[in-house]
């Protein structure tokens, strides 16, 4: 385990406020980054409390457990959590989203000023970019150094994918990313092409970090594919290609079911979509509607099952839209993935195909383009060599250099120079 970092108030830890809207048991990359970040920084000796809202991702059910309060607290493996209401709503539908987000924003900034205990700092993360407005609130009224986390550009994302188009909104979305650049003691991005698209805009480079996305890889690790799973499926021996995620606006996934269709007569080939999100529905009564055989559409799985999920395939999906904002973006499951030595097709550009070609873990395709996913496909299905070298090659690049330990002790590093500085 590394060494602590040392604080110039003659303390060796320091107690950190974190706020961030989605929290296990929910599953998503802001939950895992930010739960494993505050475990890791709980067992260095720090006291570390999450504020975040009651579980209800992605279905909008807040489980029994949680209601009939409007502040629940619990610890979980050395970190406390402070969960509070807010308004829920499935994960989809652009006005019932956007209040839940705006009621998460006024709940948390209420419970982290005033239900949460002290702290030295607080950090808060996005997206959404108003849970980040409710930490800088509340750090106002602490007085303490506030950090800004960017998972996504906020609104440029939500934007280039058409969900909001009111000018009015997105003016003042845009207005309060800057405010909150400015703002902010420190940036921590996940993508350095996000670091240097924010500094373009005026931010100075020297308050700006980027601090990646990271595995734990002694749970996401390789497994024997023919594992039971395959078995209780049907799957036998088949080619599986698996997506595991959201379906929703941002993946496009209406390209992958074009791309089986093209591949109907390869009886060896089989799709399984494994999630859900505001598209599955009509994804499940489009792959109906053409018939397609061998696709299989499984429910929302936990993250205690992925592992076993990614085994059984033989051919992982990471597919996005064509829009420039994904250019800065990396999907987190690319690092589960490569964890567990399974071939990645990566259907993007930009900072994503640069960790793919570095990994020299799949093969990347233009992004929304049928023909080349097939074409990718049958590459990859006819050769299982090609296969076990691109998983191999992953997995030997992710424990290299994206340990989730090495990326919370970096930002440990951040918090040390932030509290240095106050």
């Amino acid at each position: 385990m590394a060494d602590r970092p040392h604080f110039k108030d003659d303390r060796n830890d320091v107690r950190i406020h974190f706020y961030c809207q989605y929290f296990p048991p929910e599953m998503g990359a802001p939950a895992a980054r930010t739960f494993e970040h505050a475990r890791y920084w709980a067992a260095q000796g720090h006291e570390v409390t999450v504020v975040c809202g009651v579980p209800n991702h992605p279905d909008g059910i807040v489980p029994l457990k949680y209601r009939g309060t409007p502040i629940y607290r619990e610890t979980i493996e050395g970190v406390k959590v402070v969960r509070c209401w807010f308004f829920t709503t499935p994960n989809r539908g652009v006005v019932k989203r956007s209040f839940s987000f705006l009621s998460f924003m006024i709940s948390s900034t209420l419970v982290g000023t005033f239900f949460s205990g002290k702290c030295d700092l607080i950090v808060a993360t996005s997206p959404q970019m108003l849970c980040a407005l409710g930490g800088y609130v509340a750090s106002r009224f602490k007085r303490r150094p506030f950090i800004l986390e960017i998972r996504d550009l906020w609104p440029k994302q939500i934007v280039d994918l058409g969900a909001v188009t009111n000018p009015i909104i997105i003016g003042g979305l845009s207005w309060i990313e800057m405010f909150m650049y400015r703002k902010a003691r420190a940036v921590v991005t996940v993508a350095e092409a996000t670091r240097q698209e924010i500094a373009g805009r005026g931010i100075p480079i020297a308050k700006l970090y980027t601090i990646t996305n990271g595995i734990n890889e002694s749970f996401f690790m390789p497994r024997d594919r023919m594992a039971p799973l395959r078995a209780r499926h049907g799957w036998g021996k088949d080619i599986v290609v698996m997506y595991i995620g959201t379906h929703g606006l941002s993946q496009g996934l209406m390209t992958i079911l074009e791309t089986a269709a093209m591949l109907r007569d390869r009886t060896d080939i089989r799709f399984v979509f494994a999630g859900t999100g505001a598209e599955r529905e009509m994804l499940m009564e489009e792959a109906k509607r053409m018939a397609l055989p061998r696709f299989d559409f499984l429910p929302f799985q936990t993250k205690d099952d992925m592992p076993e999920f990614y085994a059984a395939a033989d051919i992982c999906l990471v597919p996005l839209k064509k829009r420039d904002v994904f250019l800065y973006n990396i999907p987190s499951k690319m690092f589960e993935i490569m964890a567990c030595g399974r071939p990645i097709l990566l259907g993007a550009k930009g900072q994503s195909r640069q960790l793919l070609e570095e990994a020299q873990a799949g093969i990347a395709v233009e992004p929304e383009d049928p023909n080349a996913y097939r074409d990718a496909i049958v590459a990859l299905a006819d050769d299982a060599a090609l296969r076990q070298r691109f998983g191999e090659q992953g997995r030997a690049h992710v424990v290299a250099h994206y340990s989730r330990s090495q990326k919370a002790q970096d930002f440990l590093a951040c918090m040390e120079e932030v509290l240095g500085g106050r």
